[in-house]
């Protein structure tokens, strides 16, 4: 059976307040490593800034909801024309990088290569204690800096393991929609504008294509899948000089309703059909 490589980081990181979450991500890591925390009411979120040599340790690192981690890894990547290869953002000159205060719910970074920059806004919202909901938003922004224009290709990469544990996960995606479900837990995310292409693929086969030498264009495979998988979404566009593109990515992670509340809900739903059609009767009996 598949198995993803071990990430000591990962596990480390999990199990810290966002307080020390930067401490240990940068005793752990490289002096230039810059992992920061955003943190919002029962939910911690990681983000690595600077680039590694494992895809997996760039950009979102880990999304914890009450002390339990359903992400694996969400980044993005870009390809301009259509003969080279993708690469990871965090191979860009990093420019910039601004939190109000260490462990805070919002957190901006952009980065900038030849003739364009890439600015990220996350913006995490936690929700009551053992709630088990939590929201994250990305708005992307890419801008053509320089005079000639530009043959862009963007892709957004997520692994959610529902859970702790993707083997048991079921993903389904169209071209603004990604749903991923276990027994407990159930992650969307919704994207705008709708994507070009998307795909939803056993792990590591996306990933495999991102950072191999070719270029890629993902295959509208929408699943659904069940075990370990990842997806991602595709977005191709020109971008004319000083001109940008906005992209906004909401993810969202909630417990999955147990049948008794279904049923609830179902019996409520008749019961408000029935006294709406009830006044209805008796005029029609006078």
């Amino acid at each position: 059976m598949l198995k993803k490589p071990f990430n000591s980081l990962k596990v480390k990181f999990a199990s810290v307040t966002a307080a020390t979450l930067i401490l240990i991500g940068i005793t752990e890591q490289s002096a230039k490593s810059a992992v920061l925390a955003l943190s919002d009411d029962n939910s911690v979120a990681a983000f690595e800034s600077s680039f590694s040599d494992n895809p997996a340790n760039n950009g979102l690192i880990f999304w914890t909801v009450d002390n339990i981690n359903h992400l694996f890894h969400n980044q993005f990547w870009y390809r301009i024309g259509s003969t080279s290869k993708e690469n990871d953002i965090n191979t860009l000159n990093l420019i910039g990088i601004n939190q109000t205060e260490p462990g805070s719910n919002q957190l901006s970074a952009t980065y900038a290569g030849t003739g364009f920059e890439i600015a990220l806004n996350f913006k995490l919202d936690g929700d009551a204690p053992n709630s088990g909901r939590s929201s994250l938003l990305e708005n992307i922004e890419i801008k053509n800096t320089g005079l000639e224009q530009l043959d862009f290709h963007f892709f957004n990469y997520t692994d959610f393991d529902l859970t702790e544990n993707g083997e048991d996960d079921t993903v389904k995606i169209s071209r603004d929609l990604a749903t991923q479900f276990d027994s407990f837990t159930v992650a969307t995310e919704v994207i705008k504008p709708s994507a070009n292409y998307y795909q939803v693929s056993p792990f590591p086969d996306i990933l495999n294509a991102l950072t191999d030498n070719f270029p890629t264009t993902l295959s509208n495979f929408a699943g659904p899948l069940t075990d370990e998988n990842a997806y991602a979404f595709q977005w191709d566009f020109v971008l004319e000089p000083q001109k940008s593109f906005s992209i906004k990515n909401y993810k969202s992670i909630k417990p999955v309703p147990e049948p008794t509340m279904i049923l609830g809900c179902l019996i409520s739903l008749v019961s408000l059909g029935m006294l709406r059609r009830s006044p209805s009767i008796h005029l029609l009996r006078k």
